[in-house]
């Protein structure tokens, strides 16, 4: 189960959102993982991802550079990291895949785009994981188009108000969208916030000209 599974969105918007993680196993392959960890974060950053980070230190829209997310990687390393291309998804798989490391790697994404990278590389899925969605008191739920963009963090780090501020700035011209789009993406410490989503997410609400 991934921490990036509940995305919210309509099929066209969630097309460009990949994201990729990659972890050693606890008590397994996890000593001795850390020149692995970093010979994938050489490939992802080769790749150019949307967004990159970690717990220990933040995502690069928080400021933290990549050379920082690889010298505070922990005992038990990990990758996490979104695309926002299938193009740049693709070349990464074929690289970790190339280099057989036997890590976890997890993918989310639209499931007929993943599978299909899949059937190119020859990868037979481990598993595959579906959201059932949200169930209960859903009228309690922030609208649609909020949640959008607050699902984009699995921790449930970015708060409905926070985006709600967001849109408000673009609205009135106080924010570019980009800007709105990485104001929200920092509280989002692990990396996976597609910024360059919420980006085409937050345009609809620019003021008309």
């Amino acid at each position: 189960m991934s921490h990036s599974l509940h995305r919210r969105g309509s099929a066209c918007s969630l097309k460009n959102d990949f994201v990729l993680l990659v972890t050693p196993a606890v008590g397994i392959n996890h000593v001795g993982a850390g020149p692995k960890l970093w010979k994938v974060l050489d490939i992802v950053t080769e790749a150019g991802p949307d967004n990159i980070g970690s717990y220990e230190t933040g995502t690069i829209y928080s400021g933290v550079t990549i050379e920082e997310i690889r010298s505070n990687m922990p005992e038990t390393p990990r990758v996490r990291c979104c695309f926002d291309s299938k193009e740049k998804m693709f070349l990464v798989l074929k690289r970790i895949k190339e280099l057989d490391f036997g890590l976890s790697v997890t993918i989310s994404g639209l499931n007929e785009e993943i599978l299909d990278m899949c059937k190119q590389l020859n990868i037979p899925p481990h598993s595959v994981n579906y959201s059932l969605g949200i169930h209960g008191a859903t009228e309690k739920l922030p609208p649609e188009e909020l949640l959008e963009l607050i699902t984009m963090c699995g921790h449930g780090m970015i708060s409905r108000d926070l985006v709600a501020k967001a849109v408000e700035e673009v609205k009135s011209g106080k924010k570019t969208p980009h800007d709105a789009a990485v104001m929200v993406a920092q509280p989002c410490v692990c990396g996976i916030f597609n910024v360059a989503r919420a980006e085409k997410l937050l345009e609809k609400y620019l003021p008309a000209m």
